[in-house]
């Protein structure tokens, strides 16, 4: 799970929970596993580009609670998902880190 605490905090939400609860009943099925033709009921919701990835606050909220960001997976499609995406483990955290203090400084103090 993620460290970033706003992301920690909104995911604990009423919003988040009710969001969730509407992607897993629209895909009851993994999207993945159907994709490779498989079936299996899908039991987490990936965010496709990372809550951790937004620089402000406000980019955060729109990345986690935008429906188009969101994928219905399996537990095993969903930790297959982020380990070929490079997003687990210690190396993929400060690499993301590095990302972000690269994008805030541009962002906000680029001229």
């Amino acid at each position: 799970m993620s460290k970033d605490k706003q992301y920690i905090k909104q995911i604990h939400t009423r919003r988040w929970l009710m969001l969730r609860r509407e992607v897993l009943s629209r895909h009851p099925l993994c999207e993945r596993c159907q994709a490779e033709g498989r079936t299996r009921a899908a039991t987490e919701v990936h965010h496709i580009t990372p809550v951790e990835e937004g620089v402000s606050p406000l980019d955060k909220r729109t990345l986690m609670f935008d429906a188009h960001n969101l994928q219905a997976l399996c537990h095993e499609c969903h930790v297959r998902t982020h380990t070929e995406l490079g997003r687990s483990g210690r190396h993929a955290n400060a690499d993301r880190q590095h990302r972000k203090a690269e994008a805030t400084i541009s962002r906000f103090f680029s001229s």
